[in-house]
């Protein structure tokens, strides 16, 4: 379902086609990368339950698409978050930019090279016994970056967009930077809460319910990133006060007219059920067919 969600990433080619060739290109990479991973994740379920099905021995060693799979999320990951340090850099004080966004780099950095790390590990060795020896000195620190570089960016982001709407901005202006903050909050809870629980889960349950959550992981950094994209233009319109492309501009309920007694019976005689109402839905892109709308309905 998650990885269906990334239908985003047409969306966005449908609507900002105006957009940057890095940032469409970026987005390619994005849903590919998101492809291989639901892609490996599938051999790795079809040679554990249905290739090896019943042969216990099976899961004492580490299939090669396990450990790719991990490290499509980890560019996947390392990427997005690259994107939103751009965004912070861009929209930062001069003097100030690369004191923000230089600790950030450092820790999206630190988590690419364990990540990259964890995974020549697991295809050099494919034993099991392998995911002991790295979970504390690879797997543990890897997300626990991911999870502090992820609190950096929603803090700068949140004091960013904060700082804009402190000055004498216009109240409309001031809602979509609060909305904005809220965006960037909940996309922060949403991806720290799955890589905090994946982190508990490593250290403590040590059950196969990592696997799960890291399947998890990069496809709510995926959506997240293609969301936001597609965002801009409904808060384009929010803050220029214009409605949307698509709206519902008159329900209108009408009664029908009676039909005549003898009309009420076909000419097989069996008996037709009244309708006793009505609805006449008008969607239109323009608010202002409302009078078109009324007039069609008053001819009903």
């Amino acid at each position: 379902m998650l990885y269906g969600i990334t239908i985003l990433a047409y969306v966005y080619y449908m609507h900002y086609s105006e957009d940057t060739f890095t940032i469409k290109l970026l987005v390619a990479a994005i849903w590919t990368l998101n492809t291989l991973h639901v892609s490996f994740m599938c051999h790795v379920l079809y040679h554990y339950l249905i290739t090896n099905y019943g042969k216990s021995n099976s899961l004492n060693y580490l299939i090669w698409s396990l450990p790719a799979s991990v490290l499509m999320d980890i560019f996947m990951i390392s990427a997005i978050q690259c994107f939103f340090v751009h965004q912070i850099y861009c929209l930062c004080r001069p003097r100030v930019k690369w004191l923000v966004t230089a600790p950030i780099m450092l820790f999206v950095l630190a988590q690419f090279g364990l990540g990259i790390g964890t995974t020549v590990l697991e295809l050099i060795n494919h034993g099991r016994g392998v995911l002991k020896q790295i979970t504390y000195y690879d797997v543990t620190p890897a997300w626990a970056i991911i999870v502090v570089a992820e609190v950096l960016i929603t803090v700068s982001l949140c004091v960013v967009f904060y700082g804009s709407s402190s000055g004498p901005v216009f109240s409309r202006t001031k809602r979509l930077l609060n909305t904005l903050i809220i965006y960037a909050v909940n996309r922060c809870l949403l991806t720290s809460l799955v890589a905090i629980a994946d982190l508990v889960v490593t250290n403590e349950v040590k059950d196969t319910w990592a696997i799960g959550l890291n399947f998890i992981l990069g496809k709510l950094y995926a959506n997240s990133f293609l969301a936001s994209l597609n965002s801009r233009e409904h808060l384009r319109s929010k803050a220029a006060g214009t409605p949307s492309d698509l709206c519902i501009s008159t329900i209108c309920f009408a009664d029908p007219p009676k039909l005549p007694r003898d009309a009420e019976r076909s000419k097989h005689g069996a008996r037709q059920f009244d309708v006793p109402k009505m609805a006449v839905v008008d969607v239109s892109t323009n608010p202002l067919d409302q009078n078109a709308a009324l007039r069609r309905e008053g001819e009903v």
